[in-house]
């Protein structure tokens, strides 16, 4: 049995009630005044069950007069969530760069209020487009229901049905029209913050010459001379860049890749689509551990590859007189072997990438085929000391060490996403109980004129 039907039987049961204590012979005025109220309910309860596709169409035909736009709130929830993230983002960044200049107390108890601003501006804005898409999923559902608890005898849930019914045209039709309100209330009287440059996601992975991973490298973008964001990988090889991590640029730059002190350029295109993904391989790098690399000169051609926990293997094929270079941490034990035999490095060099002390070795070979035994023996993986500026911060036009603008446009955002909001939300509860009041939710307003006994 489906719910309008219930509410059908509902309502018959309560008129014949109200027929039964009518027709009863007691001169008790308070027995056939009940008996009247239930006859009207009855009736009246009957008329909504019959005038459901009328309550869903109104909905419709309201939002067709007012304009209203599913599709554009959508969006501007979209919008303005992203932006919200984005803005995490930025606090996120100053919090790291504070901190690693030494003024993270300071900045704290500045960036704090912000997050929770931001926070509650980001909560607000989900919750009513959460509401907004239940409503105009389950408004028929929620109509059927309303109509059902007003068809209860003696009025025991009248006033809810009354509520929900109201609660859902009201809403349905109302919620769409937020962005329109808020924009009207604003208008003119404090500038929009927008973004600089669109901001997109991106995946990274990062491959040495044999396709394997190279975890923990520095990767820097540049538009000619203008630096837009520096971000590490993780061990993995993989960088995800995504609007809540501090995004990606969507137009073409020049990405510079950095592992211990050997820099790479790469031209990274532009795409019309939000979201990146680029394999960005080295061609002359072989990874023997995560900071650690074998960098193959020019004319070496790799002929075989193996690798068995810390030790790799080469079969090389030299073309001319160069060289292969070995990067480790300053602590390991290093043993090469060429065709069977130890050799010695013919230079060394000690230098410091990002704080990781390094032992560069070289070794050169005349042409010729040769098998190289690298074996490795270190005691832990240290991590580059990165000052990460995601690219959110260039997006925003944001200063690190001058953050008004950002306290001032977090307020901005507070005010429009969750002061305004929460008026116009008061402003349809207010209509809602009205249409409420007027569904005879607390007093018979439509059915005494409706029903005369």
């Amino acid at each position: 049995m489906d719910i309008l039907s219930l509410a059908f039987y509902l309502s018959v049961l309560s008129y014949c009630l109200g027929v039964l204590l009518r027709a009863l012979p007691l001169p008790i005025y308070t027995v056939k005044r009940l008996g009247r109220m239930l006859l009207v309910d009855g009736v009246f309860s009957a008329v909504l069950v019959f005038s459901y596709r009328t309550l869903v169409s109104i909905i419709d035909y309201l939002g067709s007069v007012l304009g209203t736009d599913w599709a554009g709130f959508a969006q501007w929830v979209a919008d303005r969530t992203s932006l919200l993230t984005l803005i995490l983002s930025v606090l996120k960044a100053i919090s790291v760069v504070s901190s690693k200049i030494g003024l993270g107390p300071v900045v704290s108890g500045i960036v704090t209020p912000i997050v929770n601003l931001v926070t509650t501006s980001l909560t607000t804005i989900l919750a009513v487009s959460i509401v907004a898409g239940v409503l105009r999923v389950a408004a028929g559902f929620l109509i059927a229901l309303g109509i059902l608890l007003i068809s209860i005898p003696f009025r025991l849930s009248r006033g809810a049905g009354a509520m929900i019914i109201a609660l859902t045209i009201v809403f349905s039709v109302g919620v769409p029209l937020m962005p329109q309100f808020i924009s009207a209330a604003t208008s003119g009287t404090i500038a929009s913050y927008g973004l600089n440059e669109p901001v997109c996601s991106a995946t990274l992975s990062l491959k040495d010459a044999e396709g394997r991973p190279l975890g923990l490298a520095v990767i820097e973008g540049y538009r000619g001379e203008e630096f837009l964001y520096r971000y590490v990988f993780d061990t993995r090889g993989f960088l995800v860049a995504d609007k809540s991590r501090g995004g990606f640029p969507c137009e073409g730059h020049e990405a510079v890749v950095e592992i211990a002190g050997i820099k790479y350029k790469f031209t990274l295109p532009a795409t019309s689509s939000a979201s990146h993904n680029y394999t960005l391989q080295l061609p002359d790098l072989v990874a023997l551990d995560t900071i650690r690399v074998v960098e193959i000169g020019s004319y070496v051609t790799i002929l075989d590859y193996y690798r068995e926990a810390s030790r790799v293997k080469l079969v090389v094929d030299v073309k001319s007189d160069t060289y292969i270079g070995i990067y480790v941490e300053s602590s390991d034990e290093l043993k090469v072997l060429v065709n069977n035999t130890e050799v010695r490095e013919s230079d060394l060099v000690k230098f410091t990438w990002y704080g990781i002390s390094y032992k560069a070795f070289k070794y050169t070979f005349t042409p010729g085929v040769y098998a190289v035994d690298i074996a490795l023996e270190y005691r832990s993986t240290p991590h580059p000391d990165v000052l990460v500026e995601p690219f959110i911060l260039k997006a925003l036009e944001v200063d690190v060490f001058s953050p008004e603008s950002l306290i001032f446009f977090a307020t901005y955002m507070f005010v429009e996403l969750t002061i305004m909001p929460l008026i116009y939300v008061s402003i349809l509860l207010a209509v809602s109980y009205s249409v409420a009041r007027l569904l005879g939710g607390v007093s018979t307003s439509i059915a005494k004129y409706l029903v005369v006994v």
